[in-house]
């Protein structure tokens, strides 16, 4: 197992990239739920699964991705890449907020 972590400038994210034995890549932020796998990011972010995962941590720290921080009552149940980022508090449960920002800690209008 191999794993890179990268921590926002803010220090609030820690995205893993874990690299298993059995060849599978899971990328996801540290203590929460979302994650995605390598060959999952295959066409969208590359031809090849290593360029696919390279292109997407590079998407998401540079700033071209965005991250919604979902709250319940005050304390952050997970932390997730979207695509949608208005589409993510028509989702919430009550008691649910959702904060988008970008990698830099620059809110999403």
């Amino acid at each position: 197992m191999n794993e890179s972590i990268y921590v926002s400038p803010d220090g609030r994210l820690r995205l893993s990239v874990l690299r298993e034995d059995d060849g599978d890549t899971i990328i996801g932020f540290e203590g929460f739920p979302w994650h995605t796998h390598g060959d999952l990011l295959l066409g969208a972010y590359g031809d090849s699964e290593a360029a696919a995962i390279e292109s997407f941590v590079d998407e998401l720290t540079s700033d071209r991705l965005a991250i919604a921080i979902i709250s319940s009552n005050g304390k952050i149940t997970d932390i997730q890449v979207t695509d949608d980022p208005e589409l993510e508090s028509q989702n919430l449960a009550e008691g649910e907020t959702v904060e988008i920002r970008h990698w830099s800690a620059g809110l999403s209008a």
